[in-house]
C-alpha cells in the first residue's frame, strides 16, 4: 500500500500548486484501506491541525486516488484524517446506502459524538454576485499602461473591436483594476438590462471543476456560465499543464462567443510564455486583443500618488509628490504603501508631511538606486532562507529550496529585464518550470496563510534591501 500512497502524492503534486503540496502533502504518510468494501485514503498528519486543515484538499485527494486506483465512480473513495498521537475525529467510511444517498442528494456534514462523517459529492455552490471595486475613473493613465486601458475601455462599447481581451503584467501593475473596472463599467451600462457578469480566478475555476468531475455534475458546473454575458478571469496562467480544465474554458469561450458575448484574461505572462497550454486555447487568447502592463514612467507615478493622496483626504505637495515619485520606482503597490506610511507617521506625529518623513518612510520602504540582479537576488533570497546557491539550483525537491527558488524567479521576473529563458537558465531549469514557480508563488501570497505571510515578509525585506550598498543621502 505504501507503494500506492506515493503513487497518489505524484498525482497531487501534478495538480497542487508546488507551494502547497510542499507545506501541507509532502510531509504526510497515508495508506489505502477497504472498509465496508469501500476504498478509504487514510492519511496521517503530524499534529491535529494539520489534520484538521486537510479536509480543504478532499476533492483532490480523492481525485488523485481515483486516478491511481483506476476506479471509475470517484464517489466511491472516502478520506479519512488521523493525527499521529492525538485524538482526532476520523471521517468515518461509508455504507453503501450512504453512497447512493450522496449521488441523489445534496451532501452534508453529519455530527455524530466526536465522530463526524462526509457524504460526497460535495455540494456545489457559486459565490454571490462580485462587487467591483475598481473603476476607470480610478486608474491613472500614462504611456506605460494607455493601450492597455483603451483595449479595456473599447471593449465595454456596442461596437466593439473584439469579443476577447488579455491583460498581462508583472504583479502590482493594475491588471486586476482594470478587470473590475470593465465589470464595474459593464454592470453600470447595463443595469436596467439582464447582464450575467462572472468573476473568478482561475484557480477557483479549476477547484469548481474538480470538484464537478467528483460529483459527475458538468450540467451544474456549465450552467453557471450558460447565460454569461462577460467573462472576467484572472492569473490564466494558473491553468499550465491542466489539459481538461483547459478543454473545459475552451468550451465555455466558445459558448460565450457564439452567444455576442465578451471575455477579459489576465496573466502574469503573455500568452506565447505559458508553456503546457493547449494549442486551440491558446489561439482563443490571440484571437482577440492582447495588451500589456509595464512599469508606470516617473510622471504617471507622480500623478498615481497625487490621486491616491485624494482618496485619503489630502492635497499632497508637489515637491514631495516629486520626491517619492522619483525614488520608488518598483510598482503601483509600493507607490501606494509608501504613501500610506507617509500619511500615518504625519498624522501620529501630528505634523505636516515634510522631506524628512518621507526619507524616514523611504528606508523603510524602498531604497535609492535600486540594483536589482541575478547575483544580488539570489544572495539575498539564500540568506532569508538560510540555503546556498547550490542548493537553489539543485534538484532536489525539499520545501525550503523549491519555495526559495520560486521566490527568486518571482523577484527576477518582478525586477529586471530577463527573459523566463534567461531565467530558468540561470538555475539550470526550463521557462516553464520558472512560470509554475511564479504562479505558485504568487498563489501562496494571495491566500494569506502562515507560509504566504512570511514569504510577503521575505519579499518586503529583499525588495528594501538587495543590493544596496549606498546610503541614501538628503
Amino acid at each position: 500500500m505504501k507503494t500506492i500512497w506515493s503513487q497518489i502524492q505524484a498525482r497531487l503534486r501534478e495538480i497542487l500548486p508546488e507551494a502547497e503540496y510542499s507545506v501541507w502533502i509532502a510531509t504526510l504518510d497515508g495508506e489505502v484501506q477497504y472498509r465496508n468494501e469501500i476504498p478509504c485514503l487514510v492519511l496521517y498528519a503530524r499534529n491535529t491541525h494539520i489534520a484538521k486543515y486537510l479536509r480543504k484538499y478532499s476533492v483532490f485527494f480523492q481525485e488523485a486516488a481515483a486516478k491511481v486506483l483506476e476506479i471509475e465512480n470517484s464517489a466511491l473513495i472516502d478520506v479519512a484524517y488521523e493525527a499521529l498521537n492525538a485524538d482526532v475525529a476520523v471521517i468515518k467510511p461509508f455504507s453503501s446506502e450512504d453512497v447512493a444517498k450522496s449521488i441523489a442528494t445534496a451532501p452534508a456534514m453529519l455530527a455524530t459524538g466526536s465522530n463526524s462523517q462526509l457524504l460526497l459529492p460535495f455540494q456545489y455552490t457559486y459565490e454571490q454576485p462580485f462587487e467591483f471595486k475598481y473603476s476607470f475613473d480610478d486608474f491613472v493613465v500614462g504611456p506605460s499602461n494607455k493601450l492597455a486601458v483603451a483595449a479595456a475601455e473599447n471593449i465595454i462599447t456596442d461596437n466593439a473591436l473584439t469579443n476577447m481581451l488579455f491583460l498581462s503584467s508583472c504583479s502590482g501593475l493594475g491588471k486586476t483594476h482594470l478587470i473590475q473596472a470593465v465589470g464595474m463599467a459593464m454592470q453600470e451600462k447595463t443595469k436596467n438590462s439582464a447582464l450575467n457578469v462572472v468573476y473568478l480566478t482561475a484557480e477557483t475555476f479549476t477547484s469548481q471543476f474538480v470538484q464537478a468531475s467528483f460529483s459527475k455534475d458538468f450540467d451544474n458546473f456549465k450552467k453557471r456560465f450558460a447565460g454569461c454575458n462577460l467573462l472576467l478571469l484572472e492569473d490564466v496562467h494558473f491553468f499550465q499543464g491542466k489539459d481538461k480544465t483547459q478543454e473545459m474554458l475552451l468550451s465555455i469561450i466558445k459558448s460565450i462567443h457564439s452567444r455576442g458575448g465578451k471575455v477579459v484574461l489576465t496573466s502574469s505572462f503573455a500568452p506565447k510564455e505559458i508553456a503546457g497550454l493547449d494549442s486551440y486555447l491558446a489561439s482563443q487568447f490571440h484571437s482577440g486583443f492582447v495588451a500589456s502592463i509595464e512599469k508606470p514612467e516617473m510622471e504617471t507615478r507622480f500623478h498615481i500618488l497625487v490621486e491616491k493622496s485624494k482618496k485619503l483626504g489630502l492635497i499632497l505637495p508637489g515637491h514631495i509628490a516629486e520626491l517619492m515619485a522619483k525614488r520608488i520606482d518598483a510598482d503601483v503597490r509600493m507607490l501606494e504603501s509608501c504613501l500610506q506610511n507617509v500619511v500615518f507617521r504625519a498624522k501620529v506625529l501630528g505634523t505636516e508631511i515634510t522631506e524628512d518623513i518621507v526619507y524616514d518612510v523611504i528606508q523603510q520602504v524602498s531604497q535609492t538606486e535600486p540594483s536589482f540582479d541575478l547575483p544580488s537576488i539570489v544572495d539575498m533570497v539564500c540568506k532569508g532562507f538560510g540555503v546556498t546557491r547550490q542548493q537553489l539550483e539543485s534538484n532536489s525537491r525539499c520545501q525550503n529550496y523549491v519555495l526559495a527558488r520560486n521566490l527568486a524567479f518571482y523577484l527576477l521576473r518582478k525586477h529586471t529585464d530577463m527573459t523566463l529563458e534567461e531565467i530558468g537558465h540561470g538555475f539550470n531549469r526550463r521557462h516553464s518550470t520558472v512560470i509554475k514557480g511564479i504562479s505558485s508563488l504568487e498563489e501562496e501570497v494571495s491566500k494569506e496563510s502562515p507560509v504566504g505571510r512570511q514569504l510577503n515578509d521575505l519579499i518586503e525585506k529583499i525588495e528594501k534591501n538587495c543590493g544596496q550598498n549606498k546610503k541614501s543621502s538628503k
